[in-house]
């Protein structure tokens, strides 16, 4: 899917729109928020990091990004014990539509 021109100017208003309301928001929360936007920032450097370094192999699916956006390091640490202890997503589970491969 290419982005057109009209589309550009519209995603650049809306990223915009998007910060000026996190700026006006964020300091009224008592700092609640910043802690959270924090939380989950780190949880994606620290996910992405061990993947890298140590080749876990945790995929970067819709269940995991949530999970990381919602909980932060907490979820990447219940995602690297999942990962030691041979869980893997629930993605690839429902997708074998509950038949075993042999």
């Amino acid at each position: 899917m290419a982005i057109k021109a009209g589309h550009g100017i519209g995603l650049l208003l809306t990223l915009i729109l998007i910060v000026l309301i996190l700026l006006y928001v964020l300091p009224r929360t008592g700092g609640l928020l910043y802690a959270l936007l924090i939380n989950t920032i780190v949880g994606f450097i620290v996910i992405f990091l061990v993947n890298a370094i140590f080749g876990l192999g945790i995929r970067y699916d819709l269940l995991v990004l949530v999970f990381v956006a919602i909980f932060g390091l907490l979820a990447v640490a219940i995602l690297i014990i999942l990962n030691l202890l041979g869980v893997d997503s629930i993605s690839s589970v429902n997708s074998g539509n509950g038949a075993k491969k042999n």
